[in-house]
C-alpha cells in the first residue's frame, strides 16, 4: 500500500466472536451504514455479527441513494511478485461510470484491523481510473498512467482474505465499494459457485457466498469442523445468490479445518477453510 495511506480507527480492538454456527444473513438488507468520516465511534462499539454483516453489505451492495447505478470499484491485475518476504499482487483501481470532476476519500478495510484512508482526496478520470490528483491534459481519457499519477496497490494476503475498498465523496453523498480477494477459496460446479472469505484473521468467522442456485431456493448449508456437524438452511434470493456466516470454533479445540458444502439439483460445491491458532498464513 502506498505510504500516503494513514490509519483511522474504525474497527477498534479485535472482538471475541460470539456467533451461532452458520447463522444465516440477509445480505440485501445489510450495508456499510455511514460514510468513512463518521464511522469511527460507531464501529468501535459494533458487535462481531454487525461487523460481519457490514462485510457482506460491502461485498453485495445493491444500488441505493448514494450509489444509484450500483457502481463497484474494479481491480485490474498488473502482476505478481515474490520478493522473499511473501507473495504480493499488484492492482490498479478503476470505477467506470463514476462522476467526473469529483473528489473522493479512498479507504481500505482489512479484516482484524482499522480502516486506512488517504490523508488527501483522490480523483478519477473519464475512464474511471483512480488517481492521486485531478487529471490534466491527455490524462483525462487515459486507460493507464504512471504510478505517480494513478493509484496502484501491492497486496499481500492469506488464502480467502478479502480486502475492501471504498470511494466516498467528502460530503458523504457518494459511496462506491469494491472487494478484491487475491487468493480466493472457491468451488465451482456447472453454474454454481461457492466462495469462502475470512471474516476474522484466524477463521473464527467465515463469510460464505453461493451463486447459481435456483431462484429463492432453500438448501442445507452443511458444515463439518473437527467432528462437529451442522446443516442450517440457506435461503437464496431471486437471483440465486445466498450469503451466510460460519463460526467453525469447536469446544475444547484451538484449531482445525471446517468443510463447508452445498448440494442442490445440478450443484455440488464445497470448500475447506483452516481456522484457529496459526491458521492465518499470508502467501
Amino acid at each position: 500500500m502506498d505510504t500516503r495511506m494513514e490509519m483511522v480507527t474504525i474497527c477498534g480492538k479485535r472482538a471475541v466472536l460470539l456467533l451461532m454456527l452458520a447463522a444465516s444473513v440477509s445480505a440485501g438488507r445489510v450495508g456499510f451504514a455511514q460514510g468513512l468520516a463518521d464511522t469511527s465511534g460507531k464501529n468501535a462499539q459494533m458487535s462481531p455479527i454487525d461487523l460481519l454483516q457490514q462485510q457482506i453489505g460491502l461485498d453485495t451492495a445493491a444500488p441505493n441513494e448514494r450509489n444509484p447505478k450500483g457502481l463497484r470499484i474494479q481491480f485490474q491485475k498488473l502482476g505478481e511478485m515474490n520478493d522473499g518476504n511473501g507473495h504480493s499482487v499488484r492492482y490498479r483501481l478503476l470505477i467506470p461510470g463514476a462522476p467526473e470532476k469529483q473528489s473522493y476519500v479512498l479507504g481500505v478495510w482489512r479484516i482484524g484491523v482499522a480502516v486506512k484512508t488517504t490523508p488527501e482526496q483522490v480523483f478519477t478520470n473519464a475512464k474511471g481510473l483512480v488517481m492521486w490528483h485531478p487529471p490534466v491534459g491527455d490524462q483525462e481519457k487515459a486507460d493507464l498512467l504512471d504510478r505517480t499519477d494513478e493509484i496502484e496497490v501491492d497486496l499481500k494476503a492469506a488464502r480467502g482474505e478479502p480486502i475492501r475498498y471504498v470511494l466516498a465523496s467528502p460530503d458523504g453523498r457518494l459511496f462506491f465499494p469494491g472487494t478484491v480477494v487475491p487468493f480466493p477459496v472457491e468451488s465451482k460446479d456447472g453454474k454454481c459457485r461457492m466462495e469462502a472469505r475470512l471474516g476474522l484473521p484466524e477463521g473464527e468467522a467465515v463469510v460464505v457466498f453461493v451463486d447459481g442456485l435456483a431462484p429463492n431456493a432453500v438448501v442445507p448449508l452443511k458444515t463439518s469442523s473437527e467432528g462437529e456437524n451442522h446443516a442450517p438452511m440457506l435461503a437464496a434470493d431471486a437471483q440465486g445468490h445466498a450469503a451466510a456466516i460460519v463460526a467453525p470454533e469447536v469446544a475444547g479445540k484451538n484449531a482445525g479445518v471446517v468443510k463447508i458444502s452445498v448440494t442442490a439439483p445440478g450443484c455440488s460445491v464445497s470448500v475447506d477453510v483452516p481456522w484457529g491458532a496459526g491458521s492465518y498464513q499470508p502467501l
